[in-house]
């Protein structure tokens, strides 16, 4: 007998061909973060069902099964597609792809869930002419992401002191430990480390507020050193595409 759960809102953040004439969907949810589905005969069915299963759109979905591959059931759309043009369209798969990599199957993911819509509203606002654009919104992304994944130290709190970073200061990221102060005059900073006043303009950011275009660069370095342990060095497809289209890094 075959286990169905109720309908659940979900986004597709991935397909892939099946035998004949199914796919193979990774979904994610709120309730079970991402999930692995069957849609069994979704490219026979081209002018109704194929057609409902594309990215971006939110969706309400039943599952049924037991083991780790279910099979979708129902599908309902639950509101507009969010419409996304020129480079907010590989901002979106890539905001997919880190997810597929970076989400354990089956863990509720909540916040996680709102991030990734509010990323779309904000995606669907640009006109995808720049990449510029893009910038702010991924950051705060990536951000919340690796927050959400306890993979991001409280930027705002120096591991030495126990306390609150200074502004004034220069700390180091440590693995598994956190912010550590740098006591050093002058020089290059390495890549590891950062200003205290960046930390703390970052912290202000995850919690909503807007990335000021001078930190974008300090954003973009500290996501890609928190990233690398969760990706490895299995490049992401959607940002090689991206560069391949456009010619951006």
């Amino acid at each position: 007998m075959s286990h169905r759960q109720p309908l659940q809102p979900a986004y597709i953040l991935h397909s892939r061909a099946y035998r004949d004439t199914s796919l193979i969907l990774e979904l994610l949810t709120p309730d079970e973060g991402r999930i692995s589905c069957v849609a069994r005969g979704a490219r026979r069915d081209k002018q109704r069902r194929q057609q409902a299963l594309q990215p971006f759109a939110p969706l309400l979905v039943s599952l049924m099964g037991r083991g780790s591959l279910k099979t979708l059931g129902q599908v309902e759309s639950a509101g507009v597609a969010t419409w996304l043009r020129g480079r907010a369209v590989y901002a979106g798969l890539y905001a997919n792809e880190l997810l597929v990599r970076t989400l354990a199957e089956g863990d509720a993911q909540y916040a996680v869930f709102a991030c990734y819509q509010s990323l779309l509203q904000e995606l669907a606002q640009l006109d995808g002419d720049s990449a510029a654009g893009l910038e702010p919104p991924l950051r705060r992304f990536e951000l919340q992401l690796l927050q959400e994944l306890g993979q991001c130290p409280q930027l705002g709190y120096c591991a030495h002191s126990r306390g609150p970073v200074s502004g004034a200061g220069v700390y180091r990221l440590e693995p598994e430990l956190g912010f550590v102060p740098v006591f050093r005059q002058g020089g290059t900073r390495s890549a590891d480390e950062f200003a205290g006043n960046e930390l703390l303009a970052l912290e202000r950011a995850i919690g909503g507020q807007g990335i000021d275009p001078g930190i974008l660069p300090v954003a973009k370095r500290l996501t890609r050193l928190l990233l690398h342990p969760l990706l490895g060095a299995r490049p992401l497809q959607s940002r090689e595409l991206f560069r391949q289209v456009y010619g951006d890094r």
